[in-house]
């Protein structure tokens, strides 16, 4: 019963394949893992299905919750997929700047002036929305699962009013772009060396890894030649 439960909660995340023509903000955070997710798709695994359950489950409640109640057609949760730039991108909020939300299985907060390293990630993905959006304020909601404190771990929230100027969101734009351009590209030449590696904790389950060779961009990833 639980392989049943399993290959239903595959069944039910998968996606169709984006044209190659059109790619997504998702794929331009790390466009190694969207270059080789194109050109030689995956199963997802169990354990990838159930992380991915318990991130849109936060999403959907806190989506539904805070944002508008109008029933939507398409049945999202989130605030819908726009075009800019040939680039789609769903904010998951409109509030009316553009939110992301992300949960997170943290235990502890970044150190008061640490927050915008710690969460450079996120911060990318919403200054792209408010980019697109020609938005100067974003919103960046956390969902704690369990955040220390003393002797417990509860869950909590943390929200960041983000700014961006319009010299900031340009460069932005232009850099997306760009990086969309290149994406395109290196889908038809299948030469990836010149596109960003992805951030190293990533590494560790990739099924790609041994054809992307995160080492020879980056001599600090050499002992994972050996695991390839």
């Amino acid at each position: 019963m639980e392989r049943k439960i399993l290959d239903k909660i595959k069944e039910g995340l998968a996606r169709a394949p984006r044209s190659v023509d059109k790619w997504h903000v998702s794929d331009l955070l790390y466009p190694r893992k969207a270059y080789f997710g194109r050109i030689d798709p995956q199963p997802m695994t169990d354990r990838q299905a159930l992380y991915f359950l318990a991130g849109r489950a936060h999403h959907g409640i806190l989506e539904y919750c805070l944002g508008p109640k109008k029933e939507k057609e398409d049945g999202r949760a989130d605030s819908g997929e726009f075009q800019r730039h040939g680039i789609y991108y769903s904010p998951d909020l409109r509030m009316p700047y553009p939110w992301e939300i992300k949960s997170t299985r943290s235990q502890y907060e970044p150190k008061k002036g640490q927050e915008a390293e710690r969460y450079k990630d996120y911060l990318r993905q919403l200054h792209m929305y408010q980019a697109f959006d020609e938005q100067d304020n974003g919103g960046l909601l956390l969902f704690y699962l369990g955040l220390k404190q003393g002797r417990r771990y509860l869950p909590e929230i943390r929200f960041y009013k983000v700014q961006l100027d319009k010299k900031e969101r340009a460069k932005i734009v232009k850099d997306s772009k760009k990086l969309a351009a290149d994406l395109s590209n290196v889908v038809k030449t299948k030469d990836h060396s010149g596109l960003p590696l992805c951030p190293s904790y990533q590494c560790g389950d990739c099924p790609w890894l041994k054809k992307c060779e995160p080492w020879k961009q980056d001599p600090k990833r050499k002992d994972l030649q050996e695991a390839a």
